[in-house]
């Protein structure tokens, strides 16, 4: 490379290295050269020459979820404003995968370490327990995870929409959940039910797990809507129950509002486009993103205090999804149905 430019080793090691004391005439003549010789700065073996390393890990349950991808790109821009970058690993909900991302990223030398755990989160945190780099772990967490932690107020958001069907004279109101053993999950599950119980409603509460993708979800909701005793609305934990659950509602030939309501807990773009718009409870992802990366920089610098447990407040966002009960239940005439779905699990359990 010095050679190819013409310039003194010394000189080229600068240049490459981002150093000001280069004049500009040089520091052209070494671009030039390794533009022509294809060089590409080998960024990892710089950071351990200088032993700072500047790469934050990111492991994500899900890349298909809209609100994981916002997260990623409101972090990344923290990030980058603060001189580190981010290396970015999906576990595609797979817990034995995520173990080996967390080790795979964790043996790249990363100045921190930030991760949403898959459902059975128990590995990851026993993984995580030898971690010796600033660490914080998000959305899918409580106060019992022993890191500093960053999520939105599940259980509080779901009495919030669960008390918006009521409102419009819903009785018999399905909840659609992904699976019980994602914390944040079961605290939707538990606000939906919180909320029924102080309406009297609970003996008409349905919790529907359907697992973890949409078509799980289709067939699950498909049944539901198929059932003599129809749900008059549904309330669906996650956005990608949300994709299954509209094209149940599609092929039942159903129409929104009017058929059946939908609420959905995640916003996406799409939803606010649709005809009729989907109404949401929507995440404050760029509150949450900015407390993640304030939480992990005072760890950066060095900062030490007693661990620290955020929650954010999530807003419901009204659209036309959700509607007057055309056929309000009657405690005298409603009930549960008589047959059971697929994959359900009775109030009384969840």
């Amino acid at each position: 490379m010095a050679n190819a430019a013409g310039v003194s080793l010394g000189t080229a090691s600068k240049v490459l290295a981002g150093a000001a004391n280069v004049s500009e005439a040089r520091r052209r003549l070494v671009w030039e050269a390794a533009r022509r010789l294809g060089y590409r700065r080998n960024a990892l073996a710089a950071e351990l020459r200088s032993n700072r390393p500047t790469s934050i890990g990111l492991v994500v349950p899900d890349l298909t979820n809209s609100f994981f991808i916002e997260l990623v790109c409101a972090l990344e821009d923290h990030a980058e404003k603060a001189g580190y970058r981010l290396l970015l690993a999906h576990a595609q909900e797979d817990p034995e995968r995520e173990v080996e991302r967390i080790r795979f990223v964790l043996s790249r030398q990363v100045a921190g370490m930030i991760l949403i755990p898959c459902h059975g989160y128990q590995h990851a945190i026993d993984e995580l327990r030898e971690c010796d780099v600033p660490l914080v772990m998000a959305d899918r967490v409580d106060n019992t995870f022993p890191a500093n932690t960053v999520t939105t107020d599940s259980r509080r958001a779901a009495v919030d929409g669960t008390r918006h069907l009521i409102a419009l004279g819903h009785r018999r109101i399905a909840f659609i959940v992904n699976a019980l053993d994602i914390v944040n999950s079961r605290e939707r599950v538990d606000g939906y039910l919180d909320a029924m119980r102080r309406a009297g409603l609970e003996r008409f509460a349905r919790v529907v797990v359907c697992g973890m993708t949409d078509a799980e979800s289709y067939a699950a909701t498909l049944s539901l809507l198929s059932e003599r005793e129809r749900p008059t609305a549904l309330f669906t934990g996650a956005s990608v129950a949300t994709l299954g659950a509209l094209r149940a509602i599609r092929d039942a030939e159903l129409r929104l509002p009017d058929d059946v309501s939908l609420l959905s807990f995640d916003d996406a773009p799409w939803m606010s486009v649709l005809r009729p718009g989907i109404s949401s409870i929507h995440q404050p992802v760029e509150a949450v993103g900015r407390a993640i990366w304030n939480l992990l920089h005072k760890q950066l610098d060095g900062e030490t205090s007693e661990i620290v447990h955020l929650r954010m407040r999530a807003e419901l966002r009204l659209r036309e999804s959700t509607g007057v009960a055309r056929e309000p239940s009657s405690p005298d005439t409603a009930s549960t149905s008589e047959s059971a779905p697929v994959s359900s699990v009775p109030a009384e359990r969840a």
